[in-house]
């Protein structure tokens, strides 16, 4: 088993909870357990977030996850945990997400 630190931060309040997993279990898979989710699943890339707990994404802010605070590169249905680990989910202006990308 490991340990696994999820947080949600809404923008406006925040979320956590802490979860002990079996070895190889997804971020999706953790953040289905503790929250409401939606989200558009693409084939070959997996799946994109696209509401939590009611706070859906828009034309101006969207979902990003990070995993140990380092933005993910893959879907979080391919995010494999695999150690003690720490993720977070933040609903940001695609303003602030632009900067992630530059």
């Amino acid at each position: 088993m490991i340990k696994v630190k999820a947080k949600i931060d809404f923008g406006t309040s925040e979320k956590t909870k802490t979860v002990d997993v079996q070895n190889g279990t997804t971020v999706f898979d953790v953040l289905n357990t503790i929250a409401t989710v939606e989200y558009q699943e693409y084939a070959g890339t997996g799946k994109m977030i696209t509401s939590i707990d009611n706070i859906a994404q828009n034309s101006s802010y969207s979902w990003m996850y990070f995993v140990d605070d380092k933005l993910a590169s893959v879907a979080c249905d391919k995010y494999a945990l695999t150690k003690d680990s720490s993720f977070t989910f933040k609903y940001m202006s695609n303003e602030e997400a632009l900067k992630y990308f530059s």
